[in-house]
């Protein structure tokens, strides 16, 4: 599928600079490669993020009334 894009002159110079650099063979290479590391970004974001929220709402949720003990052997009782 192909896709025009238009690119600052800051940015096209980055991604001929990329395609000098041997790093990758032309500048289609360098556009995928960031759009992929991008959504990876994005996804590890959401990951964060995700995690934050149960942290957030395990802290909200208050003390447990049961010790340690009982809790590793309700656990082991539900596990087991």
């Amino acid at each position: 599928m192909q896709m025009n894009v238009s690119l600052t002159p800051e940015l096209h110079e980055i991604v001929q600079q990329k395609v000098r650099s041997g790093l990758y063979s032309n500048a289609s290479e360098v556009i995928r490669d960031s759009i992929r590391n991008l959504d990876k970004d994005n996804k590890k974001e959401n990951a964060w993020n995700s995690l934050n929220n149960l942290l957030d709402e395990a802290a909200n949720s208050g003390r447990s009334t049961n010790s340690i003990d009982d809790i590793i052997k309700n656990s082991i009782k539900k596990n087991g």
